[in-house]
């Protein structure tokens, strides 16, 4: 059975591509590789500090990776966690187990809902 912070981490998973700008960025890093902040705030024409903030979401949930390169951060998409987090989500939609209230009671409270 799957426990309320492996839940939780699956929740900040899906959330964090429950947006279209979150998915066009997923999507550029993943069918071109890695990209700079600007490079993907002009192809996406979105603000730096929209993006920053889309962004922060999206490494929240270990989907992309960034490093600081000089005065540039580089981006990427980090497949294997992409993988490994889908893969979870689907064992625990087939898995009915892991849906026990007593589970689904901490996630609310912990989301404040």
């Amino acid at each position: 059975m799957l426990s309320g912070s492996n839940l939780r981490e699956l929740k900040t998973y899906y959330r964090a591509l429950g947006d279209v700008t979150r998915l066009r960025i997923v999507q550029l890093l993943a069918t071109e590789g890695e990209q700079t902040v600007s490079e993907i705030a002009r192809r996406l024409r979105v603000s730096q500090p929209l993006l920053t903030w889309h962004l922060h979401r999206l490494k929240r949930s270990g989907v992309v990776r960034s490093v600081r390169v000089g005065r540039e951060v580089r981006c990427s998409f980090d497949r294997d966690q992409f993988t490994r987090m889908s893969e979870r989500g689907f064992r625990t939609l087939v898995n009915r187990v892991a849906l026990e209230p007593a589970v689904l009671r901490t996630l609310r409270e912990g989301s404040g809902k």
